[in-house]
């Protein structure tokens, strides 16, 4: 039987034991990581995400604001276009 091989995550650095054979992982060793965070950390943390959704908010509003009035220029354009044609629409009774 081959040896199982040792490889580490470029990642996130967790160790993997491999079968050389199958290449299944047989066993993983995670690092640890501390998610100890101070009162103040998480308190900036949350009024950035307020400040972010803000902005988005802001930014979707004015994109909203600016397609309304896109929608009537070129509604406005498609008015003058049909002017100038002078053309009846096609009836449906005219099709048979």
């Amino acid at each position: 039987m081959s040896e199982p091989v040792e490889v580490t995550c470029p990642c996130c650095a967790t160790k993997l034991v491999v079968d050389r054979s199958s290449g299944e992982v047989l066993a993983e060793e995670r690092p640890r990581v501390d998610h100890v965070k101070s009162f103040e950390t998480a308190l900036d943390q949350v009024r950035g995400g307020e400040r972010r959704r803000e902005d988005a908010f802001s930014k979707a509003f004015d994109k909203t604001q600016r397609l309304d009035e896109l929608l009537s220029k070129k509604f406005e354009e498609a008015k003058k276009k049909a002017e100038k044609d002078g053309a009846q629409p096609l009836k449906p009774f005219d099709l048979d």
